[in-house]
């Protein structure tokens, strides 16, 4: 007889418990996505997402700026070799166009 007075007590309390837990869950669900309230969250996500957007595009055309700048180092360092293979005297050997042959 105990044992289920004591089962069906466990039961009225767990169930009890339960009931309570999702009621005061409801109620915060509902008050969140009360219309005043979901203004609110609406900006504030805007916010943040707005803030990650700057941060993002800062670091993106950090790293689009390094990228253009080592292109132009390049760019000049190549320019300069064939520059200088280009002003660099022949050896007077003749091709076979006609005209003198320039080294490589």
């Amino acid at each position: 007889m105990f044992k289920r007075a004591r089962w069906f007590t466990v039961g009225v309390v767990a169930g009890a418990g339960t009931t309570m837990y999702g009621y005061v869950r409801w109620r915060e669900s509902t008050s969140r996505l009360a219309p005043d309230r979901v203004s609110e969250t609406v900006v504030g996500a805007a916010r943040v997402a707005g803030r990650r957007a700057r941060v993002t595009g800062e670091s993106v055309a950090g790293a689009v700026r390094e990228a253009v700048a080592e292109g132009r180092e390049a760019m000049a360092e190549a320019e300069d070799r064939i520059r200088s293979e280009l002003d660099r005297p022949s050896s007077g050997a003749v091709n076979p166009a006609g005209g003198p042959s320039r080294d490589r």
